[in-house]
């Protein structure tokens, strides 16, 4: 027996779930099929931030920053428990790749953009007080210190809770259900899971970073592709610093150091390698780590040096950028929805995203969809 949605979504990341919950919030049937658990891939592996991305203005993304902001704003006051505003410390030491004025500019744009409130205050911050605030942190060469504020959450959490909203308005996942067939029909997609067939008028390729693979493996058109960034994040033993803190290495590169005192630990990242492997090929690397660690120290005095042995767990994720020329760490995190038709069908592929313009992307999906 074929069973029948008004709409099939590959894959139950933010993204898949995010636009399954916005069709749904609109009446419709939608199936997910996943070919894991909801949330187990980038969407889990994320630096845990709802944030602009203030590192975005650097290169005149303001309209993405903005997007991101608004997002943030909503997600902040419909997920208290989940989201929460905390301030974020830039400190700029003389070995820093970009000078004081320009940060100073980038933080007030930020600002700015983020509107008014108490909690989107950002300034500057006495280097006495800051030193204070985070004894780890060396003190020579340090120029200012500023700090603005941004969102934290956790990303799993997170996912996992739009998949039960959506599940709520009538939504069906189907996890472990890797999609092995589609037919692409004028009246419908017949699509093959598991050995079951399932269709609907209209698919949605949610797949992330494995989105090329499966768009070549079903034989789907796509007018995009994506470049793969992948991240790795570092959790250490015990909370290193009281605040987030937004650090700048020695190649123009960011990392955060986010602390995380509910698991007694503090995170670290992420870097930015360009992968050509499959995506379920792609492993840490040690490399990896000890380049993390080797930027971590260099803020660190000389009695808070964190060891190889102090790193408790290591994860990856897999940024699906799309696909333009440059540095992987220059490419716009921007996202574009593929449309393709057929008859009465509508393929709708998902390039790129990012954790906090989830709600964005879905209303925008749901529109090109037609889907009143």
């Amino acid at each position: 027996m074929t069973q029948r949605y008004d709409a099939i979504v590959i894959g139950a990341g933010i993204n898949g779930c995010g636009i399954a919950r916005e069709l749904t919030n609109r009446g419709k049937r939608v199936l997910i099929l996943e070919k894991d658990r909801t949330g187990s891939g980038t969407s889990s592996k994320s630096s845990r931030l709802i944030h602009g991305g203030l590192r975005y203005l650097e290169s005149g993304r303001i309209g993405l920053v903005y997007e991101a902001l608004n997002d943030r704003r909503e997600l902040l006051e419909t997920y208290p428990d989940l989201v929460k505003l905390h301030p974020f410390y830039i400190p700029v030491y003389r070995s820093g790749s970009r000078p004081v004025w320009m940060i100073w500019m980038g933080i007030k744009l930020y600002g700015m953009l983020a509107g008014s409130g108490d909690g989107n205050a950002c300034g500057r911050v006495p280097i006495s007080t800051f030193t204070q605030t985070f004894p780890a942190l060396r003190r020579d060469d340090l120029k200012a210190v500023f700090v603005y504020y941004d969102g934290k959450t956790n990303d799993l959490a997170l996912t996992e809770r739009v998949a039960d909203e959506a599940r709520a308005n009538g939504c069906i996942i189907l996890e472990h259900s890797s999609v092995s067939k589609v037919r692409w029909l004028d009246s419908a997609f017949e699509v093959v899971s598991n050995g079951e067939t399932f269709e609907a008028p209209v698919l949605i390729n949610a797949t992330g970073p494995w989105i090329d693979e499966v768009v070549t493996r079903l034989n789907l058109p796509a007018r995009f592709n994506v470049r793969k960034v992948s991240g790795i994040h570092l959790f250490l033993d015990g909370v290193l610093v009281d605040e987030p803190l937004f650090m700048q290495t020695r190649e123009r590169r960011i990392f955060f150091i986010i602390p995380e005192p509910e698991n007694n630990q503090t995170l670290v990242g992420t870097t930015e390698r360009e992968e050509h492997l499959p995506v379920d090929k792609v492993d840490v690397t040690e490399e990896d780590v000890i380049y993390l660690l080797n930027e971590l120290n260099g803020y660190l005095k000389d009695t808070h040096q964190i060891d190889r042995k102090d790193v408790q767990a290591v994860s990856l994720g897999i940024r699906p950028l799309v696909a333009q020329k440059g540095d992987p760490t220059d490419l716009s995190r921007e996202y574009e929805l593929d449309l393709h038709r057929k008859g009465k069908t509508h393929l709708l592929n998902v390039f790129g995203g990012k954790l906090t313009t989830y709600l964005s992307l879905a209303r925008k999906a749901a529109k090109i969809l037609n889907v009143s």
